[in-house]
């Protein structure tokens, strides 16, 4: 191939010359057409059938002997025997019939100036405007007639008979040239049937019926573009105005003004894709088998630098470096050079040039990590984020570090590293704080910006709000949320704990691991498969293996549990709802009509204790609009089933280890329970004729003096709400503490001492005073403390001094023996 003229000017020139040749290249073609016709005609034999020859205007006109020429008609003479007659000198002179008018040839280019003819005309190459009117046909030449006079047979008619004319017109031309020039300015009506070779100087009032077969350049665009566009095969060299409708085999050279649309997408600026991850690289070197285990071993790693990411030295050698025995075995671990230099180098080992070819296109992520070539031939020193642990960067670079497949672990450079007090980001304390010791302020910002109310703020995971992660969250809720102290990191892993995002998603950040260590896969994720064990498992129930990771997403026991961080000096498990407590009359006219709607409570059902059929089913048998309502009235799950429904609902396997051994106690079985047969002897005695033990372990089915007897609270109920909605009993006071803190008991655990498996649980006991369990009366702005011994019946069982745990074990031995 040629090589393209480099400028504009040159390539003019050169189509130019093409064209000049173009009328030389029709008429060799034209006359070679015209020298075969001529050649391959036969030659016309003399006919037989009559004497007389007619000698037709084709015949004179092309000058060709295709024939005798005239001969007279003799009376009984015998037929000639040659096909043309010889004259002898001695015959009498024969008289000359008249020539016919000699036509010049064609010529090849047109006239210059337009004339009608006499003859048609037939010109090699088109005329350059149409004639004014089509060309008259002349008259056939009039040929003599030879008649038969009976004289001498050498004699010739002097007369001719005139031969009439016929409609045929000439084969041939009969001027010399075609017009030049058409004699009006005006374009045809309509359009031709075939395209023209060469473009018009006027634009035809119609398109033509079919499109040119190439593509010409008109001195003015034509007034209606032809049906179907042409397709070039070559761009344009400079843009149009609007997009073309199919996409061009080659780009131009300059972008049109406004975009095409193309069928085929254009390649993107950043054609990366990040390698999947193997798994087995994050596999426990415990669980490996011992096949897997053996290769593992051939890439130097043994059971430390398998469980630090980052410290084996094969880690920093690229998939082109390594050797034949490293390349081997990484291959059957399912490493190839993609997924080894992103998982394990993490690109590391390429060069600053190397990170931007197309096969790799991962500079882009390294500068946003504050890269660049002087840093990373460490000219300079290294960017900042170099020392930053993984959520202490940014958003923005801690996606780009997962694109370069880094995720907590890799980053912070292997376990137990970055943890603040075994937690990946710092516990936010102020969340753990009851309702009551929040700052005003930040109350207000809670309820008003966050929807809490003192029940969903105390109890963890009960608020709606928590189910959504920070991306779900509006405007205004981010703002409120940032006023109360939270941020992306602090909000999506202790409040959301990532449950809001998509699985693709926790893959992406390296989530998905901890997840899948307590038994979630992609389909139970997405509601696909049924939830694994580990979700209605307590946090003593989980595995220490199980505890670890899941304070990688940021739980503990209190926030796994769900525990309510109301302050209770009760012997329950978790705080009484108070509010259920008061006397109907007593209650606000919205609690009244909350309580009559869909729990269907009145006056009889609400002060009788236990005789509403709601408290009869469990929370999962409640609707989700009987729920709400009864979380406006205080309560939630966990107080439901214990204080209303006494888990009678739950089947024996459902029940938690401390509860079986609470009925049992009380004298239940396994079988009694799952059958259905009476109560135990025990229920039918008052409260005040159960045993010691029977009466701390009835507190753990929530159970107490009123609700066991069925005591009515028109009698029994001392309880007031106050205008700011607190339930107070008259004439006590209580100090909540100078820190505000609360929700566990004295045998509870720290969240950090609960990751190694502690056993307390929070808010379960209290020591009595004097012998009576105080009745703690919380107010909005309680600052003080004042215990007084209840003397009512509508406070909580006496668990005497010793702890109720205590008691538990020691009758628990009893019925052992």
């Amino acid at each position: 191939m040629l090589p393209r003229p480099r400028t504009r000017r040159t390539r003019r020139r050169l189509d130019r010359g093409r064209r000049s040749l173009l009328p030389i290249g029709l008429l060799l073609a034209a006359s070679s057409a015209t020298l075969a016709a001529s050649s391959d005609e036969p030659r016309r034999a003399p006919s037989k059938a009559r004497v007389t020859r007619e000698i037709s205007a084709e015949d004179l006109l092309s000058g060709r002997p295709n024939g005798p020429p005239a001969t007279r008609l003799l009376k009984k003479t015998p037929q000639p025997t040659t096909d043309f007659p010889t004259l002898s000198p001695t015959d009498p002179p024969v008289k000359k019939h008249p020539k016919p008018k000699k036509t010049h040839p064609p010529t090849y280019f047109p006239t210059r100036s337009p004339a009608p003819t006499d003859y048609p005309t037939m010109s090699f190459a088109p005329t350059n405007k149409p004639t004014p009117k089509p060309t008259k046909t002349p008259k056939p030449v009039p040929l003599p007639d030879v008649v038969d006079t009976g004289g001498d047979p050498n004699d010739v008619l002097d007369t001719p008979n005139p031969v009439s004319s016929t409609a045929v017109p000439t084969a041939n031309p009969t001027t010399v040239s075609p017009t030049a020039s058409p004699t009006t300015l005006e374009p045809t009506v309509s359009p031709t049937k075939e395209p023209t070779r060469s473009p018009s100087n006027s634009p035809t009032n119609s398109p033509s019926y079919s499109p040119t077969m190439s593509p010409s350049t008109s001195f003015q665009p034509t007034a209606i573009p032809s049906a179907p566009p042409t397709t070039t095969q070559q761009p344009t060299i400079s843009p149009t105005g609007a997009p073309s409708e199919s996409p061009s085999h080659i780009p131009t050279y300059i972008p049109s003004a406004s975009p095409t649309t193309s069928a085929m997408p254009s390649m993107a600026p950043i054609p990366y894709a990040r390698s999947d991850r193997v798994d087995v690289r994050y596999t426990p070197w415990s669980d490996l088998p011992d096949q897997t285990r053996a290769i593992v071993e051939q890439l130097d790693y043994d059971e430390a630098t398998w469980s630090s990411k980052g410290t084996n030295p094969v880690e920093n050698t690229d998939w082109a470096t390594l050797d034949r025995i490293h390349r081997d075995a990484a291959r059957q671990l399912g490493y190839d050079q993609h997924s080894w230099d992103c998982w394990q180098n993490h690109f590391q080992s390429y060069r600053w040039i190397d990170l931007g070819l197309p096969y790799v296109q991962v500079k882009q992520w390294w500068e946003a990590l504050g890269w660049d070539i002087y840093s990373w031939n460490q000219y300079d020193p290294a960017p900042p984020s170099d020392d930053l642990g993984w959520y202490e960067l940014s958003n923005e670079e801690r996606a780009a570090a997962a694109q370069l497949c880094y995720f907590r672990e890799a980053w912070d450079g292997g376990e137990g590293e970055q943890l603040v007090d075994g937690f990946p980001i710092e516990r936010p304390e102020f969340r753990y704080v009851h309702w009551w010791g929040l700052e005003k302020d930040t109350r207000d910002m809670a309820d008003e910006g966050l929807k809490y109310s003192a029940l969903t703020w105390n109890v963890m995971g009960l608020a709606g709000i928590e189910e959504r992660g920070w991306a779900d969250l509006t405007a205004y809720e981010r703002e409120a949320a940032m006023r109360v102290g939270f941020n992306q990191t602090i909000w999506d892993c202790w409040q959301n704990h990532f449950r809001s995002y998509a699985w693709d998603d926790l893959a992406f950040y390296g989530l998905d691991l901890p997840y899948m260590a307590m038994g979630w896969t992609a389909l139970s994720w997405e509601g696909v498969e049924t939830p694994p064990p580990s979700q209605t498992m307590t946090w003593k129930e989980l595995t220490q293996k199980e505890r670890q990771v899941a304070s990688e997403l940021c739980y503990f026991r209190d926030n796994w549990d769900g525990l309510d961080i109301t302050p209770n000096t009760g012997v329950f498990l978790y705080p009484k709802p108070k509010q259920r407590y008061v006397e109907w009359d007593d209650q606000p006219a919205d609690a009244r009509r909350v309580a009559a709607g869909s729990l269907s409570y009145n006056r009889n059902t609400w002060n009788e204790l236990g005789t509403a059929e709601v408290e009869q089913r469990s929370w999962e048998e409640l609707t989700e609009h009987q729920k709400s309502d009864a979380m406006s009235l205080g309560f939630y799950k966990k107080t439901w089933d214990c204080f209303h429904n006494h888990y009678r609902s739950y089947e024996w396997y459902e029940l938690d280890r401390d509860s079986r051994d609470a009925l049992q106690v009380l004298g239940w079985s396994e079988n009694s329970w799952e059958t259905g047969e009476e109560e135990p002897p025990s229920y039918d005695n008052k409260w005040e004729r159960l045993s010691e033990s029977e009466q701390t372990v009835a507190a753990i089915l929530c159970f107490f003096e009123d609700n066991w007897d069925g005591n009515s609270l028109e009698v029994v109920s001392t309880l007031v709400i106050t205008e700011d909605g607190a339930v107070v009993e008259e004439g006590f006071i209580i100090d909540v503490g100078g820190d505000g803190t609360g929700g566990s008991n004295a045998g509870g655990l720290s969240g950090s001492e609960s990751n190694g498996g502690g056993s307390g649980e929070g808010g379960s006991t209290a020591d009595a005073v004097n012998g009576k369990t105080p009745t703690p009366i919380l107010g909005p702005d309680a600052d003080i403390i004042s215990v007084k011994p209840s003397g009512t019946a509508n406070s909580a069982v006496t668990a005497g001094v010793k702890p109720m745990m205590c008691i538990l074990s020691f009758a628990l031995g009893v019925l052992a023996q």
